[in-house]
């Protein structure tokens, strides 16, 4: 019989045993699913980039579960957004931009269908006046950056917790096509 139940208990789906809340926090899209174009120097300005994300929050077990249940609503507390490349290459500050994090408080509930927004800072200007980001800016008068594109990916992930302070996450990806887009044809 123990035996049995070790085997059934090793079948559970890894969204069941992540966290011990009630509910799942889902990033359903992140920019519509759509990559990002992140011009590294915008005419001479540096502008940071926004996304938006598309949030769910559902019941673990939905079963006979109709009515949003206030315990259960996530308020989102912080977020964090890590950089890599298709390559392998990864070194921070060197091959792709630092990581970065940021607070913020947004309360969703509980939903049996759709998704709620949820803007983020993912490439903030200060990534663009270092290392690798500076490197594709165009310097007038040479053949140096602009002519390049360098695709990274954002991992996202959120952290909230639910009313009831169970502790919930969720994570998404995003391609971002960094370039010097003024200088390039």
């Amino acid at each position: 019989m123990l035996v049995a139940v070790a085997a059934v208990s090793g079948c559970s789906a890894g969204y069941t045993t992540g966290n011990t809340a009630t509910v799942n926090l889902i990033i359903a899209a992140v920019n519509g699913g759509v990559p990002l174009q992140s011009d590294v120097s915008n005419g001479g300005a540096v502008i940071s980039n926004s996304v938006e994300l598309a949030v769910a929050v559902r019941f673990k077990n939905g079963n006979g579960i109709t009515a949003p249940s206030v315990p259960s609503a996530v308020i989102i507390e912080r977020y964090e957004v890590s950089y890599r490349r298709s390559d392998g290459r990864g070194v921070e500050g060197q091959d792709v931009p630092y990581r970065i994090s940021g607070n913020i408080t947004m309360a969703f509930d509980v939903k049996n269908s759709g998704t709620d927004p949820l803007i983020i800072e993912v490439v903030r200007a200060q990534a663009k006046l270092e290392p690798p980001l500076r490197n594709l800016r165009s310097v007038t008068g040479t053949s140096l950056g602009g002519a390049f594109v360098v695709t990274m990916f954002a991992d996202i992930t959120v952290h909230g917790r639910t009313i009831s302070g169970q502790p919930v996450s969720g994570s998404g990806s995003l391609q971002i096509d960094f370039a010097d887009y003024n200088t390039t044809t």
